[in-house]
This record gives C-alpha cells, structure tokens and sequence, in this order.
C-alpha cells in the first residue's frame, strides 16, 4: 500500500513538473532533504525517487526555456559563476587527478559515482536559481526544508524513545545501509541548519498556534544534536544560536533561547555528548581531534604538490598514504577536502559560496529590514534571516566536518541567490529618498509606493 501512494505520488509530481518546472526543484529539494527512500525503505526498493522526478523537470525547464519563460540574466551573477568554476573543477579533477583511478583499502567514494551526484546537484541549484524567481516560490522552499527537516527531527527523537540505537545516532539508511545522513556529522549538520528556519518561519506566522509549534520542534532539535555526539554540530548550534540572538527582531525573545539551550543541554545532552564536548578545546591530546589535525597536515601537503587539479575527485583517502604515514581518513574540513581533492580554485570557490552569501546576506537583511517592516516584504525579510543563520551553522560545521557532498549546502546557495535577487528586483531596496515607501497591502496584493503623506499609514 506504501509503495503504492509513494509510485502515485511521484506520478504526479512527474505530470505537473512537465508544465510546472519549478514545482520538480521543489519536489527534488524535498526528496534530497527528508530522502523518502532511507525513511521508509520497505517502501522503495529499487524505485529511485530522483529519477522520477528529474527527468520530467528537466524536460519541462527546457521547455519553459525555449519558449522565453526565464530570464537568462538571472544568471548574470558572482554566486552563479563561482557554482559554474565549482563545478569546472570537479569535472577536471575527475578527469586529470593523478589518483582518481588508483586502486585501494582507503577509497572512500567511488569518483564515478561521487561525479553523478555533484551534476545532478548543480544541475538542480542551477535550474532553482532560475525558476524560483518569485517570492511565493521562496516561501514555498523554505517550508519544504523546515518541514522536511521537522519531520527528521522526529524520526530521530522517536529511535530514541523507542531504544533503537546506541552510542551516537546516525540518520536512516536504506537496506545497504546507504543514506545522505549515514554518518552522525552529517545529521547533525542538517539540524543545525534547521534551527534558524523554524525560529524565523515562526515569526513570520500570524497564527499563534502555528507560531508556537514551529518554535516548540526546536529544543527536540537539540536534542537531535545532542544525539549524533557531534562536536561540530554543537559548535554550529552555539554559533547559529548568537547570530539569531543578534539579528532578531525580538531580541528579549531571541536572547531567552541561549538559557534555553544551555538547561535543555544539562538535563538531555547524555554522557557521551558531554564527554566529546569537554574535549573540543583539547586539540593536542584528545585523539578524534588530534587526528583531524593529521588529516589536515595530508591536505596540505596534496594542495602544494597538486594545487590545479588536486589528488583528484573523491580520491583523499586513497592518496593519503603518500603525504602522511597516519592512518588514512577524510579530512574533516571542507575546505581541505574539495581544494585537496579539485585544486585551490575549488576551494577558493566554495568559501566565496559560503562566507560571501553570509556577507551578502547580512547586509541585504539590514536594508530590507529598514525598507519594509511589517510590509509585503516583511516575508522576504524573515527568510533571508533563516538562510543567513542557516548558512552560518552550514560553515561552521564546514569547518570541523566533510559536507563537501551535503546537498542542503547548495539547496542555501539556490535560496541565497532567489533571495537576493528577488530582493533587488522587487524594488525593496531603491529607497531613492525619504520621500518614497512601502505600505503593506491586503493578501495578494502587490507593492506599491506611495509618498508620505496622510495616506500612508
């Protein structure tokens, strides 16, 4: 019965996605988030959920595309050509890397497969930046991840009510033991980018009902954290946690939630959380750091002997051996990873990604927050905070963890460039003088600009 709704489902995602393409990115973003077919694996079997989905939305966007539908220069943009070098560089990695057809114990990935999931991952950030170009289609992806990552949030708290796991937990795999968050950095990661979304989402409701069970997932959200033994993960709540403190609106409200974290951490972190929190400052002898620091020295040593192409696409491990005479092991640092594995660029690229779309985002928050609050833009305000906070946990987690292969980073990068762009193209920020502004209009309205006067309220 299972496999049937699910077969019914994506049938009819697949039918509107042909005329509706952006209705498949967001569909796709729901899939890659909540993976349906690690959750309820009994359900799929050999049914792959993105197939399903992809082929009709890409078809249906070329479509669109041909037609006119778009606005190529959309595209015209620093995000879009640093995602484009990105992705340059992972294609010659794979191609030119001295190690990628080296044979060994230590081969984490396979690079033909680690190739697919990067296309369909650009392809799919690529085709978002395009066709969620209105506020409505932002507000639509933004409740996907929140719900998405929501409902994670239970199947977690549920394993451990039910005692269905022990020591650190890791996320649901299917029956080969394959899934998106089968290691417990990854799951953790995801709950901290999770966090900002429903703290601003709960804002930006009018119900109070609503409002107050968006916020009320969040302590089960720590405590989701607290379940995977991340030490990075913990370090990215803390962040995440200060930078919501310090740009919400409600900032007595806000600054409650930083007691609220620390007593739900003393009564629910469990043994083995504090015991790897205590460690984290221990870098020199603590042994899980210590050998991150080894892994580190490796990447360096890859970097300076093969700075354009790196060792090669999915090829750390292998290649660890001849640069360090440590046990081979990922480099638990994203940055390490991708310019150790696809060259300096590589790297370059995905800290102008992650650092510039927080920058820009900071600033783009302050002017809308000027420009229109409690107007039509309020919405656009709100979830420009939940990304910039997102992507702030996502980079801190980048720093002690490898996400170089985590999708919800570039789910933010599609987001960071609908929301600025929309931002820009609205008329938000072009406050020519103070004689202009934004007044809020009745559900379905559009934005007008009415000078100052008695008939602004």
């Amino acid at each position: 019965m299972g496999r049937l709704f699910f077969l019914f489902a994506l049938s009819i995602v697949s039918i509107v996605s042909l005329a509706r393409p952006w209705i498949g990115v967001v569909a796709a973003y729901l899939v890659a988030i909540l993976t349906p077919q690690a959750v309820w694996y009994w359900n799929f079997g050999d049914l792959r959920p993105v197939i399903w989905i992809m082929v009709p939305t890409c078809i249906g966007f070329l479509i669109a595309l041909l037609r006119g539908d778009y606005v190529i220069s959309r595209l015209l943009s620093s995000r879009i050509l640093f995602l484009l070098t990105l992705w340059v560089c992972f294609v010659i990695s794979y191609f030119v890397g001295p190690y990628t057809d080296v044979a060994g114990p230590f081969r984490f990935a396979d690079p033909q497969w680690a190739l697919s999931v990067f296309n369909k991952m650009f392809l799919l950030c690529l085709m978002a930046c395009l066709v969620i170009d209105e506020a409505r289609k932002v507000w639509i992806l933004t409740w996907v991840v929140a719900l998405s990552g929501a409902y994670l949030v239970y199947w977690a708290n549920d394993q451990y009510l039910s005692g269905h796991f022990f020591g650190r937990l890791a996320g649901p795999v299917d029956v080969y033991g394959v899934g998106s968050y089968a290691d417990e950095n990854q799951f953790a990661m995801l709950f901290v980018v999770l966090q900002p979304f429903l703290w601003y989402l709960g804002q930006s409701v009018k119900h109070k009902w609503l409002r107050w069970s968006l916020w009320l997932i969040i302590p089960f959200t720590w405590h989701a954290v607290f379940l995977t033994g991340s030490r990075g993960g913990l370090i990215g709540l803390a962040v995440t946690l200060a930078v919501m403190a310090i740009r919400s609106k409600h900032r007595v409200l806000s600054l409650l939630l930083i007691p609220a974290f620390l007593v739900v951490y003393q009564w629910q972190a469990g043994e083995t959380m504090k015991e790897r929190a205590g460690t984290i400052e221990e870098y020199a002898t603590e042994t899980s750091a210590a050998t991150r620091l080894e892994a580190w020295h490796a990447a360096v040593g890859m970097i300076a002997a093969h700075p354009v192409s790196g060792v090669g696409l999915a090829s750390f491990g292998v290649a660890f051996p001849d640069f360090s005479d440590k046990k081979p092991r990922e480099a638990h640092n994203t940055f390490f990873q991708i310019a150790a594995e696809s060259g300096v660029v590589a790297g370059m690229m995905y800290l102008l990604l992650g650092f510039g779309s927080v920058i820009a985002l900071w600033r783009n928050g302050k002017r809308l927050k000027t420009a229109s609050p409690g107007g039509p833009d309020a919405r656009l305000y709100f979830i420009n905070e939940a990304v910039l906070c997102g992507m702030c946990g996502f980079v801190v987690c980048a720093l002690f963890l490898s996400l170089q292969m985590a999708e919800i980073f570039f789910c933010l990068c599609a987001l960071v460039h609908a929301v600025l762009l929309i931002s820009r193209e609205s008329g938000a920020l072009e406050l020519p003088d103070s004689t202009v502004r934004f007044v809020p209009l009745p559900a379905g309205g559009h934005p007008r600009r009415l000078p100052r006067s008695g008939l602004a309220p």
